[in-house]
């Protein structure tokens, strides 16, 4: 399996912070949320294995998630979550641009300073480059981004559209000793100018 460029900078990054996640705190996988569409939690870390070991076990739960949870609602206003609120519009260009500002109690949890990856990303069922690469600041940052165009992993690409489903799956690693959390939510893109 390929890995693309972007991830494995992301995945180096958490595992340099020793970010595997325990087996017993691996994240919510879709199914076990009353809003598997709007998910994440605080985790425990213990120390990293391998950057193989590591990506393996992120890809897997990244993906189960993708494919187990339905885009029923539109990437568009706030998506509120402990961890986080996420909060979409899409440009009239087609851009989907996102803000992701931590919630008072991750804050609390993971310390003043926080580094946010994105190791995964899916478009309608495969799996892409992330359009977010890790970003280290003061925890009430507002950790934003966008995407329009993809590639998919292993080449090939596009130009999201009204209607694709889109899972982005985020990683915080905070400033306290062995905190993180997750957050990912699964999405369908809106018509361009919806906020």
């Amino acid at each position: 399996m390929r890995f693309g460029t972007g991830r494995i900078a992301s995945l180096a990054t958490a595992a340099a912070c020793g970010a595997l996640l325990t087996v017993g705190t691996a994240p919510a996988s879709a199914d076990e949320s009353p809003s598997p569409d709007n998910s994440g939690g605080f985790l425990t870390t213990v120390q990293p294995k391998d950057e193989a070991a590591v990506a393996k076990l992120a890809e897997e739960k990244a993906e189960q998630v993708h494919l187990r949870t339905p885009a029923n609602k539109l990437c568009t206003g706030a998506w509120t979550h402990p961890v986080s609120t996420v909060t979409f519009q899409r440009a009239g260009g087609g851009t989907l641009a996102w803000g992701f500002k931590l919630s008072n109690t991750a804050r609390a949890n993971l310390g003043p300073t926080v580094t946010v990856t994105m190791p995964y990303a899916y478009v309608n069922g495969k799996a892409i480059n992330p359009p977010y690469g890790p970003h280290t600041a003061i925890s009430t940052y507002n950790f934003h981004g966008s995407m329009n165009k993809y590639q998919f992993t292993g080449g090939g690409g596009g130009a999201i559209a009204t209607g694709n489903k889109v899972t982005f799956y985020w990683f915080l690693k905070g400033s306290k000793p062995n905190t993180a959390a997750d957050r990912y939510i699964t999405c369908q893109v809106p018509k361009p100018g919806s906020a």
